[in-house]
């Protein structure tokens, strides 16, 4: 039976009214971890300007994960899964490349080094489940009838 569960006795089928859809948009964990990894980037930027390392007045790897974030949060789908994906990548390869991610580690200074710890933690979370997140949207999703 198609309207099975919708069929209420003595009302006609005509006269049930339909249910609203929710149309908020279904989180997949892993657009989750990736959110919570852009999160954290942006909290570990924060502690390590706060622990004295040296930023520009507005740090790019403040604003651009914080950008990435609401943009996956506002519609998640592979397209933005991707940018966030290609957050993770500039940012950490930016942190690999420059010797600050070095110094900040070797500094002796205890919250510039577990902010630091975090960032990168934060990259490889966001780099893993931004990369499953996009290879996840490109999958068809499942009919329901």
């Amino acid at each position: 039976m198609e309207n099975a569960q919708n069929h209420r006795p003595g009302i006609p089928q005509d006269q049930l009214l339909e249910r609203p859809r929710d149309r908020r948009p279904v989180r997949r964990p892993t657009v989750v971890v990736t959110l919570a990894a852009l999160a954290l980037l942006a909290l570990s930027i924060v502690g390590q300007i706060v622990a004295g390392a040296d930023y520009p007045a507005v740090p790019p790897g403040l604003v651009i994960p914080v950008v990435a974030a609401a943009l996956l949060a506002w519609r998640p789908n592979r397209w933005t899964a991707g940018l966030a994906l290609a957050v993770g990548l500039f940012i950490g390869v930016g942190a690999v490349v420059t010797p600050n991610t070095g110094n900040h580690l070797s500094s002796g200074d205890s919250p510039l080094i577990v902010s630091t710890l975090a960032e990168l933690l934060a990259l490889a979370g966001m780099v893993v489940a931004g990369a499953v997140s996009v290879l996840r949207f490109g999958r068809p999703k499942e009919v329901r009838v």
